[in-house]
C-alpha cells in the first residue's frame, strides 16, 4: 500500500514538472512562436484542439451580441498593405515599426509624419525605422509610405523602370516647371523640350495619389493583442482570440480504450502532453490579463488624456504587483501591441523611469499632433504663420513659444506658409496637367 502511494505520488510530481516546464517554455514564446508550436503539436497529438478565432474575447460576455461586418467590394488600404508585410518583414520588433508606420499614413497612402518622430514616439532604433521604410516603399501600389509628391513620383518613376537622370531632374524640379515653363527647364538642363514633354506625360500616367482607390479604414481593423474600448461603465479590454488561441484536451479522450502494451503507454504520454500544453497556455493568456491589468491600473490617465499623462511605471512595479517575476513582465510585454480610443500603441512604451523622461518627450509628441492636425486643415492658399500656430496650440492649454513651434513644425517636414502655398500651387499644376493630358497647361500661372 504505501508502495502504491510513492509511486502515484512519483507519478504526479511528474506530470506537475512537465506541465511547469510547458509554462515556461511557452511563457517565453513570441506570438508567431506559440501559433507555430501549437500547429505542430496539433498534428502530432490526437488529443489536442486549437481554436485561434479571428475576433472575440476572453472577457466578453458570452450572451453578447456579435455585430455584423457588412460587406464591401473595395479592399482595405490598412489591410491591403499589411497583407504584404509578409515578404518584407522577418521579426516581431520588425512588424511593431512596420506597424507604426502604418498607423502613420493618410488616405492618400502618403506618411504623414517624420522617421525621428516615429522613432522618439515608440522608442525604436532609428537606424532600423530607415531600414524598414526603405522596405515598405517597395509595396504595391508604388508611391505608397511617400513623405511628400516628389518621393511619391520618384518611387513609382522605379517602380516603373522610368528613373533616370532626366526623370530626377524633372521630378526635383516640378516646381518650378509650374512657375517657369517647360523650356526654361529644358535650357537649364541641356535637353530639349520634347524629351521633357514625354517624361511630363510619364508623370501625368502616374498617381499622386497611391492609396485613393482603397477604403481608408481605422488602424485598430489589424488586430492588436488587446482592445481597450471606453464605455458607459468606464474603460473595458479584451484579448483577440487570434493571438491568445483556446486550446482544449479533446472530449473523446474520456472514451479512450487504447489496447494494452506500448500503444497504451504512447497514448497516456500524448494525453498528458495536451493536457499540459492547455495548462501552459492558459497560464500565459492568465498571466498576460493580470500584466495587462497592473499596467493600466497605473497607467489610467494616460487612457483617459493620452501621453501627456503618462506615470512612471517600471517593468519591476508590474511584477510587484502581481507577483511574478521581472523577466516575466518583460516577456509578456515584449511586442504586445494594444488598441486604444486614442490609436495603437505598444505596451512596452508605456513603461518609463522617471517624471521627466515620461514627460517631456510625450508632451512634445501632442504638440507634434496638433501642430500636424492644424496644417493639415488650413486653408492651402492662406497657410497658417508660425506666430498663428502657436496661439492655438497656447489655446489648448500647453504653453509654448513661436520658436518651439518652428522647430517641432520643421522636425514634421512641414516647410514655413510660403513653401506649403508654393507645395499646393505645385499640386493643383500637376492635376491640371492629369486632367487635360497636355504638358503646355503648366504654362500657366496657378490661380
Amino acid at each position: 500500500m504505501m508502495r502504491s502511494g510513492y509511486a502515484y505520488a512519483a507519478r504526479q510530481s511528474r506530470v506537475l514538472n512537465h506541465t511547469m516546464m510547458q509554462a515556461v517554455k511557452i511563457m517565453r514564446m513570441n506570438r508567431a512562436d506559440l501559433h507555430e508550436f501549437l500547429a505542430e503539436t496539433l498534428e502530432q497529438n490526437p488529443f489536442l484542439e486549437v481554436d485561434h478565432g479571428t475576433s472575440g474575447s476572453d472577457l466578453r460576455p458570452e450572451n453578447a451580441e456579435i455585430p455584423e461586418i457588412a460587406s464591401d467590394t473595395r479592399v482595405s488600404l490598412y489591410r491591403h498593405l499589411a497583407g504584404q508585410f509578409a515578404r518584407i518583414i522577418h521579426s516581431d520588433e520588425e512588424t511593431q515599426i512596420a506597424l507604426a508606420f502604418l498607423q502613420e499614413i493618410d488616405p492618400s497612402g502618403w506618411l504623414t509624419v517624420p522617421i525621428e518622430h516615429i522613432a522618439e514616439t515608440h522608442r525604436f532604433d532609428l537606424a532600423m525605422c530607415h531600414n524598414i521604410l526603405g522596405r515598405l516603399q517597395t509595396l504595391e501600389p508604388a508611391g505608397v509610405f511617400a513623405r511628400d509628391l516628389k518621393e511619391c513620383l520618384r518611387l513609382q518613376a522605379m517602380d516603373q523602370g522610368l528613373f533616370d537622370e532626366v526623370m530626377e531632374e524633372l521630378i526635383a524640379n516640378l516646381d518650378q516647371l509650374a512657375a517657369r515653363g517647360l523650356e526654361n527647364l529644358a535650357r537649364r538642363l541641356q535637353t530639349d523640350v520634347g524629351e521633357l514633354a514625354l517624361r511630363l506625360e510619364q508623370i501625368r500616367r502616374m498617381n499622386p495619389k497611391p492609396g485613393a482607390n482603397f477604403d481608408f479604414d481605422d488602424i485598430q481593423h489589424i488586430d492588436s493583442d488587446v482592445v481597450l474600448k471606453t464605455t458607459d461603465q468606464g474603460l473595458t479590454y479584451e484579448l483577440r482570440r487570434s493571438s491568445y488561441p483556446t486550446v482544449r484536451v479533446s472530449p473523446g479522450a474520456a472514451f479512450c480504450e487504447p489496447a494494452k502494451g506500448s500503444d497504451r503507454g504512447a497514448l497516456k504520454e500524448l494525453l498528458a502532453e495536451a493536457r499540459a500544453v492547455q495548462g501552459a497556455v492558459e497560464m500565459r493568456k492568465s498571466t498576460t490579463l493580470a500584466v495587462v491589468a497592473a499596467v493600466f491600473a497605473r497607467q489610467r490617465k494616460f487612457l483617459l488624456n493620452g501621453y501627456a499623462a503618462l506615470s512612471p511605471m517600471r517593468m519591476s512595479d508590474i511584477a510587484s504587483d502581481i507577483d511574478v517575476s521581472e523577466a516575466t513582465v518583460s516577456r509578456i510585454v515584449s511586442g504586445l501591441t494594444i488598441q486604444c480610443p486614442r490609436g495603437r500603441v505598444m505596451l512596452k512604451s508605456l513603461f518609463c523611469g522617471s517624471v521627466s523622461y515620461c514627460s517631456q518627450p510625450q508632451t512634445k509628441h501632442v504638440v507634434l499632433k496638433i501642430i500636424k492636425n492644424l496644417i493639415a486643415g488650413e486653408d492651402k492658399s492662406s497657410p497658417l504663420s508660425d506666430r498663428s500656430i502657436t496661439g492655438l496650440v497656447q489655446a489648448s492649454g500647453l504653453e509654448i513659444s513661436r520658436r518651439t513651434v518652428s522647430k517641432y513644425r520643421q522636425s514634421l517636414g512641414l516647410g514655413p506658409p510660403a513653401s506649403r502655398r508654393k507645395q499646393a500651387e505645385l499640386s493643383q499644376a500637376l492635376g491640371r496637367v492629369r486632367r487635360v493630358g497636355d504638358p503646355n497647361h503648366l504654362h500657366e500661372n496657378p490661380k
